[in-house]
């Protein structure tokens, strides 16, 4: 007789569950009722049947009652405190930012007094600007003046030369005897006196009028440099003070939306944690009653077979569904994600996530979301929490690897309850995942020292 074929056994939900072991019994009895055996053959093969379908039975329950990964609650309530220290730090920075405000505030009543020193500069340099322009007219006046007087002097001084001047017919008067010409002579000298002094005055008001009009033109030049100069230091301590005061409230600004955005994080990674803890004890609850209800029939049967068969230990445990195109198409979900920034929590939707830029809003993937969205796209369903994949599917040995079984890490390889990372396994050595805060998805190691096993879903 034929060694009886060894049944796949799976635990997940919506898949087709293993033949019931009534039915591979039924079936092999039909099978062996169709050979010509007699006598203790006969017996023998029937007492093989029933042998075969109690360790099936007793194989079912061990490994239904394997435990699920759950978060511990000292796990969820630090998640919490981080929470909460992080909300705490934002109360002081929306405190920090009050204070920025009303600095603000006040810096813009200091700024309203500069620019009105500004404006009155400005006025000053207008006002010197005309004063200039009067002094630079008089200026050019003066010399005009005194260029007209110097022309004269020296018109006076060549006629005097070439005895064109009258000096001559005076001479004349002088050199006279009588007394009549003597008193023309005195006339005349008198008159040359006058004209010549009048010469000489006109020249000296020229040049002082000249020296005042440079003066005065120094002076307007000068003051319209300063009341240039102080509307330019107003005008720059405006806008330093305002943008100083600005450029505060920002930052404070910015890191309060950064805080906002790590607090989003934080309780998200606490509720992740409450949910995951939830839904593992509910999952383990259910696991318990099965494994209980199983123990209880199998209890029963042993006592109407009035045997005790040995329980049936198989080295794999679990069953896969897929198919090599199904891992194949898994990969490639994989490889197109390669490049983009871990999230917490995250299985591709867009929300903030720690980048080499900061905080920004993205997509991002923690590891187990990136499997689970891997195997969606292939059609297949996953839990987003390695405890649950470790589960989900058939244990293979590292020796048996190929591209595409969900490969798994822990703190401690002989615990499976501290599993706390899996990658997709892609060949020679390698896997794609999603690493940690900060780093983004690519190809790494896959045979890491913390490696624990590996599952094909």
């Amino acid at each position: 007789m034929r060694e009886p074929r060894e049944l796949p056994f799976t635990g997940r939900r919506g898949q087709a569950s293993a033949p019931r072991p009534e039915d591979a019994r039924s079936a092999m009895t039909r099978r062996i009722a169709r050979r010509p055996v007699r006598g203790r053959a006969w017996v023998a093969a029937i007492a093989a049947v029933l042998s075969f379908g109690s360790m099936v039975s007793f194989a079912a329950p061990a490994m239904a009652a394997k435990k699920p990964v759950i978060p511990s609650q000292s796990e969820i309530d630090k998640a919490n405190a981080a929470a909460h220290a992080k909300a705490v730090q934002i109360g002081q920075t929306e405190a920090a930012l009050a204070t920025a405000n009303a600095q603000l505030q006040k810096l813009n009543d200091q700024v309203e007094t500069l620019v009105e020193k500004y404006n009155g500069a400005v006025v000053k340099l207008s006002a010197a600007q005309q004063t200039a322009d009067a002094a630079r007219a008089a200026l050019e006046v003066a010399e005009q003046n005194r260029a007209k007087a110097q022309r004269e002097m020296d018109q006076f001084a060549a006629e005097s030369y070439r005895g064109t001047s009258g000096l001559s017919e005076l001479g004349a008067l002088v050199m006279s005897g009588s007394p009549e010409t003597l008193m023309q002579r005195e006339a005349a000298l008198g008159a040359v006196s006058r004209h010549r002094q009048g010469i000489i005055n006109l020249m000296k008001q020229a040049v002082s009028a000249q020296d005042a009009a440079q003066k005065a033109a120094d002076t307007a030049l000068k003051d319209q440099q300063k009341a240039s100069d102080d509307a330019g230091k107003a005008k720059d301590a405006a806008i330093a003070a305002m943008n100083s005061a600005q450029q505060q409230v920002v930052t404070i600004q910015r890191n309060q939306s950064d805080l906002n955005a790590q607090l989003a994080v934080l309780k998200g990674k606490a509720k992740s944690l409450a949910d995951a803890r939830a839904a593992g004890l509910a999952e383990l609850a259910r696991e318990q009653e099965a494994a209980r209800k199983a123990a209880e029939e199998a209890a029963k049967r042993k006592s109407q077979q009035g045997s005790s068969p040995k329980e049936l230990v198989t080295p794999g445990t679990g069953h896969s569904v897929s198919s090599a195109g199904q891992r194949a198409i898994a990969v490639d979900f994989a490889r197109s994600k390669i490049g983009i920034w871990y999230r917490w929590a995250g299985a591709g939707e867009v929300g903030p996530t720690v980048t080499s830029s900061g905080i920004q809003n993205v997509e991002g993937y923690d590891c187990s979301g990136l499997t689970m969205r891997a195997y969606q796209a292939a059609g297949i369903s996953l839990g987003h929490y390695t405890g649950l994949q470790w589960d989900e599917g058939m244990h293979v040995s590292r020796d048996q690897l190929q591209p595409g079984d969900l490969v798994f890490f822990a703190t401690n390889t002989s615990d499976i309850s501290t599993i706390h990372h899996v990658g997709i396994y892609i060949g020679n050595g390698q896997m794609i995942d999603a690493p940690e805060t900060g780093r983004q998805i690519g190809i790494h190691n896959a045979f890491r020292p913390d490696y624990i096993g590996a599952v094909r879903p």
